[in-house]
């Protein structure tokens, strides 16, 4: 009996060892495979915007003034900022041309013209369609439309202009929600007693002391240590009651960005200048259904833009119905341009494409027909 206890316990050891040993192996696994899924996400190689952009108290980055970057995407795809922190190149004079209407870009990047060169852009080709017309380009990587719009504030009203327009796509509006993009701090807006105030400033500048944290910084939150240790994990229930605020987020959201066009609408009537609202179509929208969030901001700045009265063209609605083999050439794919988020911008043909249902759309519109009009040519 005591031999038969003996060699029971013997085996039990033995199980519970061997039990241990795979629960390590599995640990080491899991770690190892954590650490596979790191390696591949991260970047060693910079942002683009890291190349041409500067630190901004009150905007979080800009351009930096006079650079030129040859082949900055690409053989032939240069990039210039004049000393105004515009991608132009030449500098822009105070006062608008006597012979020109004088349009301002404002926008993210795919209003800069992320991937193409400076003659490709689409804000750049709508001279071409028109010599009568002078464009500023005023997209800058990485912008919500609130950084769009308090760059405007700070640069664009020192120009004159005849036109002006404000440009976005549908992240730009998850960005203005957020105090930070790609782990670089912004200005954020509220909206108090019915005035737009602005928060985070001077804006928080230790993303640019170590860049490569910085722009890895949501593969390091993603690390099962960290999580651990920050303490990351929600419970699913608490999970579920974030999404059932969103309606309720994307409302108060919705009032900041009526509140911030209809001020903008108003700088421009100061100015003298005609604002336009464009939205800009991505690869995302031309999906069926509409994604949700895009549908949402569609409609809040069509209801803005009925109840100021703003010019507002959509892009999106042509757009959708092209078919998808029209679709794909219009945007870069992830090997045509080698830097981290390149892919889904505007390749050549996009900008085209943009630049020319832009340009009609504007002829579209009796004010503008009125200002082209005024120039006598």
């Amino acid at each position: 009996m005591q031999k038969f206890f003996s060699g029971s316990k013997k085996v039990i050891v033995f199980l519970i060892f061997n039990l241990l040993a795979v629960a390590a192996i599995l640990v080491f696994l899991e770690g190892l495979a954590s650490l596979v899924i790191f390696f591949r996400s991260v970047s060693a190689q910079p942002i683009a915007e890291r190349s041409h952009t500067q630190y901004d108290p009150e905007l979080g980055w800009v351009n930096r003034p006079q650079v030129y970057i040859e082949d900055m995407y690409g053989p032939g795809l240069d990039l210039t900022i004049n000393a105004q922190g515009f991608r132009n190149q030449i500098d822009i004079s105070p006062a608008a041309p006597d012979d020109q209407l004088r349009l301002i870009c404002s926008g993210d990047s795919f209003t800069l013209g992320y991937g193409v060169s400076d003659e490709q852009t689409w804000c750049h080709l709508l001279e071409t369609l028109d010599d009568r017309l002078q464009s500023v380009n005023m997209g800058q990587g990485g912008y919500g439309v609130d950084q769009a719009f308090l760059w405007y504030k700070r640069e664009g009203l020192k120009l004159d202009h005849d036109i002006h327009l404000f440009t976005f796509i549908t992240a730009d509006f998850d960005r203005m929600q957020q105090a930070s993009f790609l782990g670089y701090g912004k200005p954020l807006l509220t909206l108090e007693a019915g005035t737009l105030q602005v928060n985070n400033v001077p804006v928080p500048e230790r993303a640019f002391y170590l860049p490569w944290l910085t722009q890895n910084s949501e593969s390091i939150r993603q690390l099962r240590l960290v999580q651990l240790a920050a303490g990351l994990d929600q419970p699913t229930a608490q999970a579920a009651e974030v999404d059932d605020d969103a309606a309720e987020r994307n409302l108060g959201w919705g009032r900041v960005a009526a509140r911030m066009l209809e001020d903008l609408e108003e700088l421009n009537e100061e100015r003298g200048s005609l604002l336009v609202l464009v939205y800009l179509p991505t690869l995302a929208d031309h999906a069926q259904p509409l994604p949700a969030e895009t549908a949402y901001w569609r409609e809040q700045v069509f209801r803005a833009a009925q109840a100021q009265q703003i010019i507002f063209i959509d892009l999106l609605t042509e757009f959708r119905e092209l078919p998808i083999d029209q679709v794909q050439p219009l945007f870069l794919s992830q090997t045509e341009v080698s830097y981290p988020g390149a892919a889904g911008h505007y390749s050549v043909a996009g900008n085209r494409y943009i630049a020319d249902r832009l340009y009609r759309a504007l002829l579209a519109q009796p004010q503008v027909l009125e200002k082209l009009d005024q120039l006598g040519r």
